[in-house]
């Protein structure tokens, strides 16, 4: 007698002299007898109804295919050797790095807000006071804003004040410009007392382009306009902008990781704008997603957030497991963690633990990983049986003909 095996669930087909006896075994290891056949309705119904459901695919989601003694042959993979098997756990997370995109990197520029002064430029006006001089101020008046009493920096970045000749402003802040007219008005006037503010900041401007709600410019004035200022009077981040923006200064291309500044409260990202400062943020790249498959009540892709997507949220935008079908301990994500890598590196989540959902929650994907719920072996073997029972009826059908 011979024995022909079938599939990876346990499909045995025994060959004993005129009949066919096909036997199922189960994960037990029980064979359960389903039919027995004459030789010649084996030959001509089983064995073409083997073909048209597709010996070579997959019967089945999930299901590998009929197997032939050559397809055993094909090595299987094998965790250590083939990809890397970690069990998630609290040391996992604990010890896992946080995503940061490719384009960011360090910067030798400086962030913060200490020691910033205004420069003055072209086009910002001045008001200049002379204590006990009157003659010297001139006056605002009713019908006179401190704009048009002011003194205005000219294109050469010089402005004219009586007895002191035309004195230089541009790139200068106000207290070295109250200490230079002091000089100058002192061969007039003894001990002069003089200050100096800015009525009106007209010289320097920031500009904010890309995925913000309101792109425009912004003034630049005597308080600090830092990223995350500019970025508010800008509207505010779209639900396009990426975790990255641009910051040119001069021709200097400055790289700044937001995910770090909004949600990290990292201030080192947080650059003073200067004038003539551009802050692009660019738009979330569209190759960066999470593919979920497997049990799930709805596989498919989810877009990678800018501030980051657990394992949790994965499942949740999925619909959640289907908890009639999934295996609660084959719950893996597949990840290249280095572009360098040859073999994968796969994350198992036991389901069977109470803590489980805490540690999906806690645990950080990347774009490009793929998370897989694979299915309980009860599944797999309701699969096969519902793939093979219409096979099933035409042979009983047939037998019947036969007799």
């Amino acid at each position: 007698m011979k024995t022909l095996y079938f599939g990876a669930l346990g499909i045995r087909i025994h060959c004993e002299n005129l009949s066919v006896i096909t036997n199922l075994t189960n994960s037990s290891g029980h064979i359960m007898t389903m039919f027995r056949l004459p030789h010649k309705l084996f030959i001509f119904f089983i064995i073409p109804i083997l073909f048209i459901t597709g010996c070579s695919k997959i019967i089945a989601p999930g299901v590998p295919a009929f197997e032939s003694r050559y397809a055993k042959k094909v090595a299987r993979p094998v965790p250590g050797k083939d990809f890397k098997l970690i069990p998630i756990s609290s040391h996992v997370i604990a010890t896992q790095k946080r995503y940061t995109s490719k384009s960011i990197r360090r910067t030798g520029r400086r962030a913060g807000i200490g020691g910033y002064q205004y420069r003055i430029g072209p086009q910002d006006i001045l008001t200049i006071t002379v204590w006990d001089h009157p003659e010297l101020t001139i006056p605002a008046g009713e019908f006179r804003s401190p704009t048009a009493a002011g003194h205005k920096v000219g294109e050469d970045g010089f402005f004219f004040f009586p007895y002191a000749g035309r004195v230089k402003a541009a790139g200068r802040t106000t207290e070295q410009i109250r200490k230079d007219l002091e000089q100058r008005l002192a061969k007039f006037i003894t001990k002069p007392q003089v200050g100096v503010a800015i009525a009106a900041y007209r010289s320097q401007q920031a500009y904010v382009s890309g995925e913000v709600g309101k792109p425009g410019v912004l003034p630049i004035n005597d308080i600090p306009l830092t990223i995350r200022d500019a970025i508010a009077k800008a509207g505010g981040l779209s639900e396009k902008a990426s975790d990255y923006a641009l910051l040119t200064h001069h021709k200097q291309k400055i790289n700044i990781d937001l995910d770090k500044l909004f949600r990290g409260g990292d201030n080192t990202q947080n650059y003073v704008l200067r004038g003539g400062d551009s802050l692009y943020i660019a738009e979330k790249n569209g190759a960066d997603k999470i593919f979920v498959m497997g049990e799930v009540k709805k596989a498919g892709s989810i877009p990678f957030s800018r501030f980051g997507l657990s394992l949790a949220e994965a499942l949740s935008d999925a619909n959640g497991i289907n908890e009639e079908k999934a295996n609660p301990t084959g719950i893996f994500v597949v990840r290249q963690e280095n572009p360098n890598d040859k073999k994968p590196t796969v994350y198992q989540l036991q389901m069977t633990a109470v803590h489980s959902m805490l540690l999906a929650e806690q645990f950080a994907l990347r774009p490009r990983d793929i998370v897989y719920v694979t299915a309980a072996p009860v599944t797999r073997w309701n699969r096969v049986i519902s793939q093979l029972l219409p096979s099933f009826t035409v042979i009983s059908a047939s037998k019947n003909i036969a007799n």
